[in-house]
């Protein structure tokens, strides 16, 4: 029997969490919305990373391939990362630093979700032999905190899964 979408999340966050650590200030599978982030109680601290199951940013899609008659189909799951950063001193009274570029703020954590997909068996990552595989596969969409006048961030990195 092949594994439940949802042991399949818990199992994707949970390789996110121990192989970035403390690279991210919180983790979480309810997501929010970019209009929410200044509003929610309590705060978030970011940097953060939600994994998204829903459509838009580029996932909240699964693909059934049959792989031939009388073979069990195959579930392909596209799923969501995403990703809050702030320019450093955003949300402070002294104000955002407004010499750094948002790139510089978005790339090493962009750098540390891609280092997380370490293969575990066969040169895989099968999130502990739940699923054939899981990697990162798509466009990532980096909207750099430099342009907003919050010093607001998000970067998405979009992630496949097959499961047999």
């Amino acid at each position: 029997m092949s594994a439940n979408n949802e042991q399949v999340m818990i199992a994707l966050l949970a390789l996110l969490q121990a192989n970035c650590g403390a690279t991210f200030k919180s983790y979480s599978r309810r997501f929010l919305m970019w209009e929410s982030l200044a509003s929610a109680n309590p705060p978030v601290l970011q940097p953060a990373l939600y994994l998204y199951d829903g459509v838009g940013l580029g996932g909240g899609k699964t693909k059934i391939e049959q792989r031939g008659r009388g073979r069990p189909s195959v579930r392909v799951l596209s799923r969501t990362i995403v990703i809050y950063a702030q320019l450093p001193g955003a949300g402070t009274p002294g104000g955002q630093d407004a010499t750094t570029p948002g790139g510089t703020v978005l790339s090493p954590l962009y750098d540390s979700v891609d280092a997380a997909f370490v293969p575990d068996t066969e040169n895989a990552v099968t999130l502990g032999g739940l699923v054939s595989h899981c990697w990162i596969e798509g466009e990532s969409i980096w909207v750099t905190p430099d342009i907003d006048p919050a010093g607001q961030g998000m970067l998405t990195v979009p992630v496949q899964i097959m499961i047999p």
